[in-house]
């Protein structure tokens, strides 16, 4: 899903939190940022990919992906990073905050990739990725 759109659904999102459920202006601000900012490790993989941190070709290389590729892995839309944030959150409601933004922008990726027949784009577990990274050829994409 493009950035814009994870920040109209992310600032609605937040803003129902903020009127409606009586959760705090900060704690909304955490869910808000924590549904936009989980996409960063798109970018991440771009530096580490093509030893580049321009952020444009970051964004024009992934736009350009294509619909059928190999799996692709973002590690902050892991399930392992996803538990270890749930494990935080039991501990802390900031952590709490986060995995509800992290989730609530997992869920909007799922229904994407779904309706548009790639949720095999995407490397779901680190573990698999690192057990069978040398099968994937990531400069061929």
């Amino acid at each position: 899903m493009l950035p814009k759109w994870h920040i109209l659904f992310g600032a609605i999102f937040s803003l129902i939190l903020y009127l409606f459920l009586d959760v705090s202006l900060i704690n909304s601000a955490i869910v808000f940022l924590a549904s936009v900012l989980i996409d960063f490790d798109h970018y991440l993989f771009i530096v580490k990919r093509n030893k580049d941190i321009s952020l444009k070709k970051a964004y024009i290389w992934h736009k350009n992906m294509g619909q059928h590729h190999k799996p692709v892995v973002h590690i902050f839309h892991t399930v392992e990073f996803l538990v270890l944030i749930f494990i935080l959150s039991l501990f802390s409601t900031f952590f709490l905050f986060i995995l509800i933004g992290m989730l609530f922008h997992s869920i909007f990726d799922l229904i994407e990739l779904g309706y548009n027949k790639r949720i095999s784009c995407r490397e779901y577990f680190l573990t698999r990725y690192l057990l069978t990274k040398d099968i994937y050829n990531f400069r061929n994409l």
